[in-house]
């Protein structure tokens, strides 16, 4: 006995105990049939009844197997399929056949792109009128203007802000989880970061992030809609920095870089300013806890002001220093044979790299080209300290006036 042919004696069974009886039970039995059926619409031919599938309809052999019949729709994205290949498979099928039409559904879903033959399955479901014994299927076909209609993306969209939930907007749509990794949902969730509605956006970004196997794909696609809507509405840049910088890496050096490359280059000078920014906070936070200089305010003021022009930022940060950042959601850099809470911002302005040293340090400021590999690495403190100058200045008297002229000269 197949599955389906299971799943109808189940439904059935189901059918006739309610009209016997009334049993509590039921809903429950009701739901596992329509979860099986679900796992039905799932489900993929196996390999080896594709192949023969595929091998019969190439050499125009129509003398299918029921197996292989079933299989058609699986073979319509090949490459060896042509959009008139695809209407032979469609001459092929019985549209009032669940498994057939249930075929034809997941191939959509799961292959969904910009093709002709995408456009023609899509048109071909949206005027399709499904009356089999599928609860699944009659719930997809139910919702066809989300899934087939012209302004399916739109619709969707609308459904996203609506339920503020990927997976009750899937059961809405009558699809199983299965389907949370199929190219249409992600288009669909690519269509809806790109709209204005920030509060529900964050709320699906959450959720994306609980279930990151199933949508890493559209982590770029979300990225950069998403930070541009942030940094215009001045709200949830924590939970960007967050999500962003964990799941895609830093864009700034090292080889989770190239995580970044989907991303336009606006949101990634968008998001490095905003991880510039926070290693800044991260650096005065640590330096004002360990220390009782008040110098440290007016420092923390100076550099702010420069922030619009720096670029790459690293901390590095003494073992006793560590535990102060614990909270930080990015890493930093470890500095040995720096005494007690010591920590370092490096930060680098047009040609130059900057060294700001806490506590009792000065200002040290290098050619990039000479320390370009402090940056996103660990270091000593030797290293650092044998290395020449270009400029160093103490924090003593009207330094601030000192080194905002070194700046305007050479950056």
């Amino acid at each position: 006995m197949s599955l389906q042919e299971a799943l109808d004696d189940l439904r059935g069974a189901a059918k006739r105990l309610d009209k016997a009886t009334f049993n509590p039970d039921m809903n429950a039995l009701k739901k596992f049939v329509d979860t099986l059926d679900g796992k039905a619409l799932s489900v993929t031919p196996p390999e080896d009844v594709r192949q023969k599938a595929l091998e019969k309809f190439l050499r125009g052999d129509n003398d299918f197997t029921r197996r292989e019949r079933r299989a058609l729709p699986f073979i319509i994205y090949e490459g060896a399929i042509t959009l008139d290949g695809v209407k032979k498979i469609f001459r092929e099928l019985d549209l009032d056949n669940k498994r057939h039409i249930g075929g034809l559904v997941n191939v959509y879903l799961q292959h969904h792109d910009t093709s002709a033959k995408t456009e023609y399955l899509r048109g071909r479901l949206n005027s399709t009128n499904f009356t089999g014994n599928s609860a699944r299927l009659k719930k997809i076909f139910s919702a066809r203007e989300f899934l087939f209609g012209d302004n399916r993306f739109a619709n969707t969209t609308k459904l996203f802000a609506d339920r503020q939930s990927v997976n009750v907007v899937l059961e809405a749509l009558g699809l199983s989880n299965f389907f949370k990794a199929s190219n249409f949902i992600h288009a669909a969730l690519k269509t809806f970061f790109r709209t204005p509605d920030l509060d529900a956006q964050l709320k699906l970004l959450d959720e994306l992030d609980a279930e990151y196997d199933a949508y890493q794909k559209i982590f770029p696609a979300a990225a950069d809609a998403l930070i541009q809507s942030v940094d215009r509405a001045g709200l949830g840049k924590d939970v960007c920095i967050e999500i962003f910088y964990r799941r895609l890496g830093d864009p700034r050096f090292g080889f989770t870089r190239f995580n970044w490359r989907n991303v336009s280059d606006k949101s990634q000078k968008i998001f490095m300013h905003w991880l510039s920014e926070d290693d800044l906070e991260t650096f005065f936070k640590i330096v004002a806890e360990t220390s009782n200089d008040a110098q440290w305010s007016y420092r923390e003021s100076f550099w702010r002001r420069y922030l619009p022009r720096i670029t790459n930022t690293w901390i590095f940060l003494t073992g006793n220093a560590k535990r102060y950042a614990a909270q930080s959601r990015i890493r930093h850099g470890t500095l040995t044979n720096g005494g007690g809470n010591q920590a370092v911002f490096v930060f680098q302005i047009g040609q130059y790299i900057f060294a700001e040293w806490s506590h009792d340090g000065a200002l040290r400021v290098y050619p990039a080209q000479r320390v370009s590999n402090y940056i996103g690495n660990d270091f000593t403190k030797t290293e650092m300290m044998n290395v020449k100058v270009k400029y160093r200045k103490p924090h003593l008297g009207a330094w601030q006036g000192h080194v905002d002229a070194w700046i305007r000269r050479h950056c």
